[in-house]
């Protein structure tokens, strides 16, 4: 309960808060008596009252009046009383009249009686005024008179009011619950129930949390959402929580929650609701493969290969795969499945060997489900059927013959054959193969068929009529479903051979192919024994001066030796470009000798010819420090690829094959193959550079070529554009320049078409003088990029400057002294 005293008083009639003070109150205005002045008065400042008591609210109010005089008027008096608003008020301590307007009523006016006589009048106020005390709708209370005689009343005058005192009885006042700060779900794809949790709710004033209230609405894009749906209620007073919640039974729709706190004091007092910060979709099925495939479509045995590719996971990525088999003995009424396996593998596709059926007459099918993450299965994809077929019966796992060599006849001798599935074993057949030299084979012949229906067998067999000939055999199983279902053939795994002669060796050389010194050594490998041991061997020689007319074999040597391979060293010819071949008979030890095996040809070597060098000339000059050398090759007598060898003064020599870089047409070269060498930077002055040729395997040297040559300085001026002024002696210094230039490249010097004097020759023809000078610039141009077929060293294309009329300007001399710098 609290207690407040009236503040401030006010006529009506005229309008105005005026000064002037009781004990208790602002006095109001009255008039002398039968004016009937009424007065209104400002009981409270209810704003500062409802400010102290914020957290409180009104239940009853009472004004307590108290009278200090009789009342001449009547032994009563009525009161109005309402709630307003009033603006512009003075302090109560103010000492001067404001004009003011009567206050906006918010209330109805509630009319009390006031009872006759002195002291104090206690009045309960209605239940409206109290609400509104409460609700902040008013800021002060007004007691109004009226404007009758009979309800005059005022302060200090006619039926005197001294005090005015509200006392109002405060209760608590009740506030709403918060919601929770954070709500989120524990994931955001799943297939069965997540964790929808809560925290950082609170009660309210005079209302602590009771429970939760969880809703939850659906959406089919995370975006556009249906309504609220309620979904349970959780009792609790903690102020936060959790609950198992189920995503939305729509493959792939989105749920997501909301969450408010309800406390003690009522629904009135819920607090808003909280939305999850997250949702969570229900997961969907994944894809099976596009295509599924099982080979072979026909099999006995053989190994089966299921493919499979185009599976995807869709919102769950693929964990793996489950593979199944179905049976079925006419490709349309099907077992159920039979799982083989499950496949842990992510990837779109796969392949698997799976076990199936072998019982002839079997069709199988096989089904792929893809598997995703959350361990949802696809739907199946079924390959294609295969059938297992009757399957042929099994060749022999051995077969050979008693002997490898022999004049009569031996045995040939077979097992580890098997029947096929519904093809039992009746009988084998044999043929044979004849060969000369144990490699090369005849078509094979029919020999005869063994009837048995054992898995093993035998037979007496021939070798070949030719002597020295070898003779191998294969079989093959024969079953009872027929010739479609034979074995597969089993050669024996060695061969008989009739009596024979030694076989010369298979490899015989000499080398080197091209000698420098007269010793050449012999090697041969690969002879094979006949039925006699190896007694010696048997060399001869023959020689050509052109390769390709030879003399007759004369005898060189005979080498006693068992061996079948060995080296011998014989003195070839002395004469440069000779050849000579050699070759080898094998005699046995009973003196029966073998054809003859003939050597490659060996060459005494000839060295090449000497390079011929195009540039430099010998004394000649040019002002590039970085000279071009054109060399092109002589001829090379025994067809060797040749090596251009190029030294500088006293350097070392640089080469095609190692320093490519340096050459236009670089590596091993032809006969009169032509390329430019392009030197490192050399100082201006006298230089001699040194060429020859080397032939590639032997590396004899040709003849060397010896030339001297001078770096000279830059004979130019410089011209500066707008300060040089082109004269004479400038044209004469390009042509000397140029004709140097020539002789160092073989070619004639240019005979002017006119001769230059300073001071007589005209401004208007140096164009043509220019022209001329540029015309010799490309001669050399054209000489130098056409020397060889590579374009490594050419000289860029040159693309004139405008010669203009009069005198040449700067640039155009530039470009001329720049070209002529590096020709």
């Amino acid at each position: 309960m609290a207690t407040y005293q009236a503040i401030n008083a006010c006529t009506w009639r005229n309008g105005s808060w005026i000064a002037g003070v009781t004990d208790y109150v602002r006095q109001g205005v009255y008039a002398p008596a039968n004016n009937y002045e009424n007065v209104g008065a400002m009981l409270f400042d209810l704003t500062s009252i409802r400010n102290t008591y914020a957290n409180y609210y009104p239940t009853s109010a009472s004004i307590r009046l108290v009278r200090i005089a009789a009342g001449d008027w009547g032994s009563a008096r009525t009161i109005t009383l309402y709630a307003g608003n009033a603006y512009g008020l003075p302090s109560p301590s103010s000492g001067t009249s404001i004009s003011g307007s009567r206050p906006t009523k918010v209330t109805s006016g509630y009319s009390y009686t006031v009872s006759a006589g002195q002291g104090t009048k206690d009045i309960a106020i209605s239940t409206a005024l109290i609400d509104s005390i409460g609700s902040g709708a008013s800021n002060c209370l007004f007691m109004d008179a009226g404007s009758s005689t009979l309800n005059y009343m005022g302060f200090r005058a006619r039926d005197d009011l001294s005090q005015i005192v509200l006392t109002i009885n405060w209760a608590i006042r009740t506030t709403a619950c918060s919601a929770p700060t954070s709500c989120s779900l524990s994931a955001t794809l799943s297939e069965d129930n997540v964790t929808l949790s809560w925290s950082g709710a609170s009660g309210g004033t005079n209302n602590a949390i009771s429970s939760y209230e969880i809703q939850y609405s659906d959406s089919a894009d995370n975006l556009n959402w249906g309504s609220w749906t309620a979904l349970t209620t959780v009792t609790t007073t903690a102020t936060s929580g959790s609950l198992s919640v189920a995503p939305p039974s729509t493959r792939g729709n989105y749920r997501r929650f909301r969450v408010r706190t309800r406390g003690t004091a009522g629904a009135s007092y819920y607090s808003g609701w909280r939305v999850s910060s997250n949702s969570v979709r229900r997961n969907t099925v994944p894809s099976p493969p596009t295509t599924v495939t099982a080979t072979p479509i026909n099999y006995s045995d053989e190994t089966i290969t299921l493919t499979w590719s185009g599976a995807s996971g869709s919102t769950s990525a693929i964990k793996g795969y489950q593979i199944a088999s179905r049976t079925s003995t006419d490709n349309s009424t099907w077992s159920s499945w039979n799982v083989l396996t499950i496949l842990a593998l992510s990837a779109s596709g796969g392949s698997y060997n799976p076990n199936v059926s072998r019982v002839p007459g079997t069709y199988t099918q096989f089904g792929v489900w893809t598997i995703d993450n959350l361990d949802v299965y696809s739907s199946e994809k079924i390959s294609n059927s295969i059938y297992c077929d009757i399957t042929a019966c099994g060749a022999p796992t051995a077969c050979s013959v008693s002997s490898t060599l022999a004049e009569g006849n031996v045995n040939l001798s077979w097992s580890g054959a098997s029947s096929g599935a519904g093809n039992t074993i009746t009988s084998y057949e044999i043929q044979y193969s004849d060969s000369a030299d144990n490699s090369t084979w005849g078509a094979w012949t029919a020999l005869t068929i063994v009837v048995t229906s054992t898995t093993s067998g035998s037979v007496v067999v021939s070798p070949p009529t030719t002597r020295g000939y070898y003779r191998r055999f294969r079989v093959r199983t024969r079953g009872t479903a027929g010739e479609s279902f034979y074995s597969d053939w089993t050669i024996s795994s060695n061969t008989v051979r009739r009596n024979t002669l030694p076989i010369p060796p298979t490899s015989f050389t000499a080398t080197p192919p091209i000698y420098e010194t007269n010793t050449v050594t012999l090697m041969w490998s690969g002879t094979i024994p006949g039925t006699s041991a190896i007694k010696q061997y048997v060399i001869q020689q023959a020689t050509s001066a052109d390769g390709i007319n030879w003399s007759v074999y004369e005898a060189l040597t005979t080498i006693i030796s068992s061996a079948t391979s060995g080296t011998h060293q014989v003195n070839a010819s002395p004469v440069p470009g000779m050849y000579t071949r050699y070759r080898i008979s094998v005699t046995d030890t009973l003196d029966a000798v073998s054809s003859h095996v003939v050597s490659n040809t060996v060459k005494k070597n000839s060295p090449p010819a000497a390079p011929i060098i195009v540039s430099p000339m010998t004394g000649k000059s040019t002002y590039n420090t970085i000279p071009r050398f054109m060399i092109t090759t002589g001829t090379e007598p025994d067809g060797q690829t040749q090596i251009v060898e190029v030294k500088i003064d006293s350097g070392e020599w640089v080469n095609s094959v190692d320093n490519p870089e340096r050459f236009s047409t670089s590596g091993y070269l032809g006969n009169g193959v032509s390329t430019v060498y392009k030197a490192e930077p050399l100082a201006v002055g006298n230089h001699t550079v040194t060429f020859r040729c080397l032939d590639s395997d032997i590396e004899s040297a040709s003849t060397e070529v010896v030339r001297t040559f001078t770096i000279l300085p830059p004979p130019f001026e410089t011209i500066t554009a707008n300060e040089t002024v082109v004269k004479a002696a400038h044209i004469q210094t390009l042509r000397t320049a140029l004709n140097i230039v020539l002789s160092y490249y073989n070619l004639s010097p240019v005979i002017w078409s006119e001769e230059i004097i300073a001071g007589r020759t005209t401004v208007k023809k140096w164009p043509f003088h220019i022209t001329e000078i540029r015309k010799a610039v490309d001669t050399i141009i054209t000489v130098v990029n056409g020397f060889d077929s590579s374009a490594a060293f050419d000289i860029p294309p040159v693309t004139w400057l405008p010669i203009g009329k009069g005198r040449p300007k700067a640039d155009v001399m530039q470009q001329i002294h720049d070209l002529i710098l590096m020709l």
